[in-house]
């Protein structure tokens, strides 16, 4: 099986051809070539099945290139004759049918050498078939997909994610799109009435395109679909992975996501003191926190630090006073919140000597001398560091379920 380069091919899946508008001073286009066309798309359908066989992508990226060729297919369909509209689908089932049995690799194992073409080739059509679901979803078609608020929600995740992603480059894809909607409004309109409202009448130079229209309707939708479904398990996994998601903050907003860095304040260790003086009240609070990659079961560092609230309630910013060891050690840091888990060796030489009635109540002291000690000694570092920062410059966000 020969396969064409993917540069070839991406040359293929501009806009289709009732979504052209051509410029007014422009010469006039040369008329499409439906045998041309048919070529494109049968090389299209060998790649496509090819990634598909043989695994080269993921299968969310062989239903969008499957799709587009579907859209596609059907806009070539709608340039030629009704008789000769067979000839298409016989001609891409068969370029189909021509990969079957094709090797996968090389005799000598290893990756054919248009593997990699061909897999970001397929690859490239899963952002393009999602700028169909946001384009074509939009109110330029009135918004005639049917997806419920949760696959809603995800899809609105997933395309902001591939528009930040892309930037500029989205609008290769989406701008054509626009042009397509605006042109055949009337005709989706009168395939999926959605707002109650009456559509406008075909006009006549349309009706050619309805079918194609349909086509793109229910083949973005169900694209739409599976994706949502994916994303939906995806997240539902990785809440099922992390447990409890509001025992974790981060420290931004929208950082709550797989991998990312976060610390569990939900185990937290904390310890508090009120002061007051001319100018009002003030608590002062030291915490103990471990550092997570938001799904990873093990602890990758932790972080003390401390922060002053005019009110008990507030969710002021706090400042590092210690990470990671350095000056403070992790034991250190622990007993400055309050957690002494070692008593020094002369005082657990001098709780020995007490009598065994004594020893848990002296071994509890002693716990909270050291610990004020460091607590203490960590405040007056923190309100140091406060000044230095305007107040502290760390603001947590705690992770929620959605």
């Amino acid at each position: 099986m020969k396969l064409i380069g993917a540069a070839l091919c991406l040359a293929l899946l501009g806009e289709p051809v009732l979504a052209q508008a051509a410029d007014p001073r422009a010469p006039e286009p040369a008329a499409p070539n439906p045998n041309a066309i048919l070529a494109e798309l049968s090389n299209v359908a060998k790649i496509t099945e090819a990634a598909k066989t043989c695994n080269w992508t993921d299968p969310i990226n062989v239903l969008a290139s499957e799709s587009i060729l579907a859209i596609r297919a059907a806009d070539l369909k709608a340039m030629v004759i009704p008789e000769v509209r067979g000839q298409v689908d016989a001609a891409l089932e068969q370029a189909k049918a021509s990969v079957a049995g094709m090797a996968c690799k090389q005799p000598d194992g290893t990756d054919l050498p248009q593997q990699h073409q061909a897999k970001m080739f397929v690859m490239d059509q899963y952002w393009r078939m999602i700028a169909h679901v946001d384009v074509l979803g939009s109110l330029r078609w009135g918004e005639v997909f049917r997806y419920t608020p949760e696959e809603r929600a995800a899809l609105d995740k997933e395309i902001a994610h591939i528009k930040e992603f892309k930037g500029y480059g989205y609008y290769e894809a989406a701008n054509p799109l626009e042009t397509l909607a605006e042109k055949t409004q009337t005709l989706a309109c009168r395939e999926r009435p959605s707002n109650g409202k009456p559509c406008r009448p075909v006009p006549a130079e349309l009706e050619n395109n309805a079918a194609t229209v349909k086509i793109m309707i229910e083949t973005t939708e169900a694209f739409g679909k599976a994706v949502a479904a994916e994303k939906i398990k995806e997240q539902q996994d990785f809440l099922a992975a992390v447990g409890d998601i509001t025992q974790f903050s981060a420290f931004k907003d929208e950082a709550c996501k797989a991998d990312m860095l976060v610390v569990k304040t939900g185990e937290a260790r904390v310890k508090s003191k009120e002061t007051e003086d001319t100018l009002g009240k003030m608590t002062h609070q030291v915490m103990f926190v471990e550092k997570f990659r938001l799904g990873k079961p093990q602890p990758i560092g932790w972080v003390l630090l401390f922060r002053s609230m005019m009110y008990a309630g507030d969710n002021a910013p706090y400042v590092v006073i210690a990470e990671d060891g350095g000056e403070w050690d992790e034991e250190s840091a622990r007993m400055g919140a309050g957690e002494v888990k070692n008593l020094y060796d002369e005082q657990k030489a001098r709780i020995a000597s007490l009598p065994p009635g004594e020893r848990q109540k002296a071994s509890e002291a002693a716990q909270d001398a050291i610990s004020k000690t460091y607590f203490d000694n960590f405040v007056s570092m923190g309100l140091m560091q406060s000044i230095k920062t305007g107040g502290g410059n760390l603001k947590l966000v705690q992770c929620a379920a959605d």
